[in-house]
């Protein structure tokens, strides 16, 4: 994989690489139509468990006043808070959580994990909100249109909840041996978010 630049901050970094390696991933799968070796791994170890910070971010960010009351309520459903069985997508979430406590016990993680979850929902929402703004000589995707315009930012808590959830989906199916036509809506959106979110690393914030 390319080297991803330093930015002299150790967590900026660590995110850069994330959304690097995930980014060079799904090219090389556009280009080949298969993962290289190691990739699922990679998605396994790196991208899924950001996707998991996110998450969590979400559920300490979410407060009364975010939402009206019946979409809080969905909400509810929607995270499994209810009486309801666990759905495969929250058993796919326990696994990452598993994941990322074993990675903790490795002393590799010395941001607390409140603050880690939390900007890590904080930069998802702002990349949310600047990939429909994405310049077409930008836009990386192989297939289709050169604009990310029609990917509208997620309007309320329930909108960003979902798209949360379609990351990982998405990144859980490719690493699972799936593998997406660029037509997929899903696919595209998640891969114009580590599209924006790599070029967010690797010049802050002069993305026009």
């Amino acid at each position: 994989m390319n080297q991803i630049n330093s930015s002299g901050f150790a967590e900026f970094d660590r995110l850069g690489a994330i959304f690097g390696h995930t980014l060079q991933l799904l090219d090389e799968l556009a280009a080949t139509g298969d993962l290289p070796d190691g990739g699922a791994e990679v998605l396994a170890n790196e991208a899924l468990p950001h996707v998991d910070d996110i998450e969590g971010g979400f559920r300490l960010w979410l407060r009364a006043s975010a939402a009206e009351l019946g979409e809080l309520r969905q909400l509810i459903l929607h995270a499994g808070l209810g009486a309801t069985p666990r759905s495969p997508a929250e058993r796919r979430a326990a696994l990452i959580e598993e994941m990322r406590q074993r990675a903790l016990a490795t002393g590799a993680d010395i941001v607390p994990a409140p603050a880690r979850r939390l900007a890590a929902i904080e930069h998802a929402r702002l990349v949310f909100a600047l990939l429909p703004a994405t310049p077409a000589e930008q836009v990386r995707f192989p297939a289709g249109l050169r604009s990310y315009a029609d990917i509208t930012p997620p309007r309320g808590a329930t909108e960003l909840a979902s798209r949360i959830e379609e990351l990982e989906r998405s990144l859980w199916a490719i690493a699972t041996g799936h593998r997406p036509r660029p037509a997929d809506g899903a696919y595209r959106r998640t891969y114009g978010f580590f599209d924006t979110a790599e070029r967010m690393s690797d010049r802050g914030f002069l993305l026009a």
